[in-house]
C-alpha cells in the first residue's frame, strides 16, 4: 500500500476519534424511491409515537462526562463527571396531542465521585442547569415531518442489526437563544434551532431507531447577553461545530410486559470560537431504567 493511502487512512481514523461517534458499518447505495421513503417514515413514526405514548414517566441513572479538548484534540485541563438520578415526564395535552418535550427532574448524586457541594449547583456546565429536554426523535412524528427534508441513504449494519439509513435536513431558519446562567456573571448558555442535518439508522425489521447522528450545516454566530460583553469582552461567539450521536437500546419492562427503545449513550463534540471552553467533548450514559405508569407505582426493567 502506498504512503499516500496510509496517510489517508490515518487521517480518517483521527477524524473518527475526534468526533467520538465513529463505528464500523457497511453502506450500500440504493436508488431514490418515493414510495419506499414514505413507508419508512410512516412505520418509524409509528414506533416513535408508541414510545411517547407508553413511556409516560421514566427514571434512570445518568452519568455525564465533560472533557475540555486542546487544539490537537487531546484532553486539556480537568474533566468533570456528574452522576444524577434523572426523571423524564410527559404531561398529557388536553386535546390528546403527543407531548415531545419532557420535563426533567434531576437529583445530582455525585460530582467527580463525591457528594455534590453547594457551589456545584451554580457550575458553568450542564446537566445541572437543564429543566426540560426536547426529544430528538420527534422529527419522525407526522406533525413534525414538514419541517424536514428526508432522503433514503441506503442500507447498513449496526449492533448486529440490518439498518435502513435515512438522511434528514432541518428546513427552518437558524435561530439562537443565549442567556446568562443564574447566579453566574461569567457563564453563558445557548440553544441553536435550525441549520442542522443528520442521519437515522432504523432497524430494518422493527423500524425502531438504533442510532441518530446530527451535525451543523454551517457555522452559527452566537450573540452574547449584554452582561457578558462588558469592557473589551467580545459581543459574540462562533459555533463552528456541534456533532451529536445517540445510540438506543431495547429496555424491557414488566406489568405490562413490553420493550421500549431508549437512549443508551450520547456523544457530542462542540467547537465554539471565542468561548472560555472552545472545544468540549461530552459523553453521557443512561442505565438502570425504571418506569412510572400511574401515580407512584414503579415498573422496573
Amino acid at each position: 500500500m502506498s504512503r499516500r493511502h496510509e496517510r489517508m487512512k490515518r487521517a480518517l481514523r483521527i477524524i473518527a476519534l475526534a468526533t467520538g461517534i465513529g463505528v464500523a458499518v457497511s453502506v450500500a447505495a440504493e436508488p431514490f424511491d418515493t414510495a419506499a421513503l414514505t413507508s419508512v417514515l410512516e412505520r418509524a413514526g409509528e414506533r416513535v409515537e408508541h414510545y411517547f405514548t407508553r413511556a409516560q414517566s421514566i427514571v434512570c441513572l445518568e452519568i455525564v462526562r465533560l472533557l475540555p479538548l486542546s487544539a490537537t484534540w487531546g484532553s486539556e485541563g480537568p474533566g468533570r463527571t456528574v452522576e444524577s438520578e434523572l426523571r423524564l415526564s410527559w404531561a398529557p395535552e388536553p386535546d390528546g396531542a403527543v407531548v415531545t418535550v419532557a420535563q426533567t427532574l434531576r437529583q445530582v448524586l455525585r460530582v467527580n465521585g463525591r457528594k455534590p457541594r453547594e457551589n456545584d449547583w451554580s457550575n458553568c456546565t450542564e446537566p445541572e442547569q437543564q429543566t426540560s429536554e426536547p426529544q430528538p426523535l420527534a422529527l419522525l412524528l407526522l406533525e413534525r415531518r414538514g419541517d424536514y427534508e428526508f432522503k433514503l441513504a441506503g442500507r447498513g449494519r449496526i449492533d448486529n442489526r440490518d439498518a435502513i439509513l435515512l438522511d434528514y435536513k432541518l428546513l427552518t431558519r437558524v435561530t439562537v437563544d443565549s442567556q446568562m446562567i443564574e447566579g453566574r456573571d461569567d457563564c453563558v448558555s445557548f440553544n441553536v434551532e435550525g441549520g442542522k442535518r443528520g442521519r437515522l439508522w432504523i432497524d430494518a425489521d422493527s423500524y425502531d431507531v438504533l442510532r441518530m447522528d446530527e451535525f451543523l450545516v454551517g457555522m452559527v454566530e452566537i450573540p452574547l447577553p449584554k452582561r457578558a460583553t462588558r469592557g473589551s469582552a467580545p459581543t459574540r461567539w462562533t459555533l463552528e461545530r456541534m456533532d451529536t450521536s445517540i445510540r438506543f437500546k431495547p429496555v424491557a419492562f414488566s406489568d405490562p410486559d413490553e420493550t421500549l427503545m431508549l437512549p443508551a449513550t450520547v456523544s457530542s463534540l462542540r467547537v465554539t470560537r471565542g468561548s472560555g471552553t472552545p472545544r468540549l467533548r461530552t459523553m453521557t450514559d443512561y442505565t438502570k431504567y425504571q418506569r412510572f405508569l400511574t401515580g407512584a407505582r414503579i415498573i422496573g426493567n
